[in-house]
């Protein structure tokens, strides 16, 4: 018997039962990274847009004065934070599609 075949069956053969479970614990762990994936999108969605409106908050300041400065500033880092994290959202929105996409095709392969 070759090294695999001696490591894959393991103690009293039971290596084709854990790669049966395995197969079978596919589409439960894709779903839950998937869903997990997509909690993360939300998150990072619902953060976009406060610091967007931080940043008109920001805007409101006064633009005259001794802080109008550091008004932009704020409204500046607030604009391109609340960018950033839109862009993560639609990358991580992109990711959960790929997951689904490889679930789908693991069930196929599996029938």
């Amino acid at each position: 018997m070759s090294y695999f075949g001696e490591h894959f069956w393991g103690e009293k053969n039971h290596g084709f039962e854990v790669l049966y479970h395995s197969v079978k614990q596919g589409p439960i762990s894709t779903k839950e990274l998937a869903d997990f994936i997509r909690e993360r999108a939300t998150i990072e969605e619902t953060y976009s847009k406060a610091m967007a409106k931080l940043s008109k908050l920001a805007s409101n300041g006064t633009p005259m004065g001794t802080f109008a400065p550091l008004w932009e500033v704020f409204r500046v880092s607030s604009d391109k934070l609340a960018l950033c994290h839109l862009e993560l959202t639609r990358k991580l929105q992109d990711l959960i599609k790929d997951v689904l996409r490889y679930g789908e095709e693991q069930l196929k392969t599996h029938k």
